[in-house]
């Protein structure tokens, strides 16, 4: 395949160029920025005028948000993508923001999330879904709804065992998840975000889990919102990272929204400071230390995402957080525990004219077929969502006109998104959800539509959103999408949070005639192996996929990773695990799930200086 020159096209300029001017520009910028839950500040600076306080809502906050006359969705074809299977497949299930409570806070705009993992080692993606929570009263008191836990019993059909999990229940009003194997035992653990407090589900081997929060020396107060895992340390343990996004108090219930039409509508994130990530190492003996101020973290951003890999490939494990209003932070760590913040200066903070954007859902994978990973971000409504070209040495560029995907989203808020080879070619397709954040007051619709775009030949995407189904055809309030191959048939199928509407299962119509299936184990790294790389080759071409954690949305995807097989081919790969040993794997059995473990490869080399 021709090589294609990013760097050659003039609309693209290398990050460190850009943003030496564009740190200053940040600073001087007015606070028009708009991002999640937020809405425009005037230019100025001046303090905005406010809706004037009332002892009872506006009476037009109850209107309904949906349209009177909503449009039906479209009949099944032929040629769809996929498929809406969520009844047939036995999942019923509802996330709830709070907002007949009508108390209008920001908490109601975030979540929430999904995860396909394995919970019981029997090879099939189980499903689990926050439960999000109510605000009511006054003072206002925030209580949690149950979240939900799905065993996958095969065939693309799952039982509710959520109680019988110890999953269900929860004081805390939650929005995202995260999976590990913090403790080393071969048996998945669960991590929900939430307000006020966080959980961790240690999983108990017998189709069970235990809340250990407390006694993992796990201690978080206010909102969390979107979380990783990975081994930032070099010592096979699983560290954790928690966004903080905005200190906020939910006794203020500001009165927000446009005293023009006196409607009340959620109150802008420009109002709230920022809440400090954390970082928590991992002791080994079933609990966590608090190292967020020695690590070299930031306390100004507003985290809504973060993805863990390794994006320069020096084996260590790096974080990239997508913030709210303000510059993302692309941290590389040092594999001992420390990071170097170098958004800015890397190209991969801003947009294309050097200003922060409403970033939520962050993913990262090769998109081109170059070897390197890339970023890519969905934002807030007028603000294009941004890929950030890789073009090594630490460097990004944003290349969103020459793919073709500038302007398609940028009347929407963006949510979740993921790097996904729908169709089995080989090259990494892209899903955008959306949905605003703002009830009656957004310059878009609180419902908005979906997105699919087909990547072709890694130069441009096409959007394919009318061919993925009838799910597409209609709007919806999303959040959260977690994607995973559901019934073991090669084809990745995808699960969608909304907002209180049904989660909605979508099958992948598109299967592939060949296929591999692999799943990484570390031994001397993280047991996920989050940071390693895998290679094949497929139809002349070697693909590259990386192993990351946190990508997407408040979710997690199904961390087997699939690869199109040619029907002479080799079933075979590499593997570069995060300390730099490189081993391949020959035999690959078709059809199937593989589990790669390290050091049970053949040995092709040792990088960074591991023996």
């Amino acid at each position: 395949m021709k090589k294609r020159s990013l760097v050659a096209t003039g609309s693209v300029i290398p990050g460190w160029l850009r943003n030496v001017s564009s740190a200053l520009l940040v600073a001087m910028m007015p606070l028009a920025q708009a991002g999640c839950g937020r809405q425009t500040a005037p230019s100025g600076l001046t303090e905005p005028k406010k809706v004037t306080e009332l002892a009872a809502p506006p009476p037009l906050v109850t209107l309904p948000i949906s349209p009177a006359h909503a449009p039906a969705e479209r009949e099944p074809r032929a040629d769809d993508w996929f498929a809406e299977i969520s009844r047939q497949a036995g999942v019923d299930f509802t996330y709830q923001n709070g907002r007949d409570g009508l108390k209008f806070t920001l908490l109601e705009s975030i979540g929430g999330g999904a995860a396909l993992f394995d919970f019981n080692n029997d090879n099939l993606p189980d499903l689990f879904i926050t439960g999000g929570g109510s605000i009511q009263g006054s003072p206002v008191v925030v209580g949690g709804l149950p979240n939900a836990l799905y065993r996958n019993s095969g065939e693309s059909t799952f039982t509710d065992i959520s109680r019988l999990a110890g999953v269900s229940g929860s004081l805390n009003y939650t929005v995202g998840c995260s999976v590990c194997d913090y403790n080393c035992d071969g048996q998945p653990d669960l991590f929900v975000t939430g307000y006020p407090q966080c959980q961790l589900y240690c999983n108990q081997g017998d189709g069970t889990f235990l809340k250990v929060t407390e006694s993992a020396g796990l201690n978080f107060s206010g909102l969390r919102v979107a979380s990783t895992w990975g081994d930032f340390d070099g010592d096979g343990l699983p560290e954790l990272f928690v966004t903080g996004y905005v200190r906020f108090d939910l006794r203020e219930n500001r009165n927000c929204g446009e005293d023009l039409r006196g409607i009340r509508d959620i109150c802008g994130i420009w109002q709230y400071p920022p809440a400090p990530d954390q970082l928590y190492g991992n002791r080994g003996d079933g609990t966590f230390g608090e190292l967020t101020k020695t690590a070299g973290l930031r306390a100004d951003g507003k985290g809504l995402g973060v993805v863990a890999a390794d994006f320069n490939d020096d084996g260590s494990l790096d974080l990239y957080v997508g913030n709210d209003f303000t510059p993302n932070f692309l941290y590389l760590g040092d594999g001992h525990g420390q990071f170097q913040e170098q958004g800015l200066i890397s190209g991969a903070a801003l947009d294309a004219n050097g200003a922060p954007q409403g970033s939520m859902g962050v993913d990262f994978s090769d998109y081109d077929g170059d070897g390197r990973g890339d970023f890519f971000v969905t934002n807030y409504q007028l603000e294009d969502n941004t890929l950030y070209h890789n073009l090594g040495a630490g460097s990004f560029a944003v290349a969103m006109a020459q793919t073709r995907l500038q302007d398609v989203c940028r009347p929407y808020v963006g949510f979740g998104t993921g790097w996904v080879d729908w169709n089995s070619d080989g090259w990494l397709d892209l899903f955008v959800l959306n949905g605003h954040v703002m009830y009656h007051t957004g310059q878009s619709p609180y419902e908005q539509p979906q997105f699919l775009f087909r990547n072709r030949d890694g130069l441009r995407f096409e959007n394919l959103s009318e061919q993925g189904g009838p799910y597409f055809s209609i709007p919806h309030v999303a959040r959260g999408g977690a994607v995973g191959d559901l019934n073991n048939d090669g084809a990745p199928d995808l699960v969608i949070v909304h907002q209180n509407h049904p989660v909605s299962v979508l099958q992948n119509q598109l299967l592939p005639t060949n296929w591999v299936s692999v799943c990484l184990r570390g031994t001397r790294s993280d047991p996920f192996a989050v940071g390693a790389v895998v290679t094949a080759r497929f139809a002349g071409r070697i693909l590259t996929r990386h192993v990351r954690s946190g990508a997407g949305y408040l979710s997690h995807f199904d961390r087997r990773i699939l690869l199109p097989v040619d029907n002479d081919g080799a079933m075979e790969c590499s593997v570069r695990w995060l300390n730099g040993r490189r081993e391949t794997f020959r035999n690959l059995q078709p059809r199937q799930t593989n589990q790669l473990i390290e050091g049970r490869g053949e040995m092709l080399s040792t990088a960074h200086g591991d023996n």
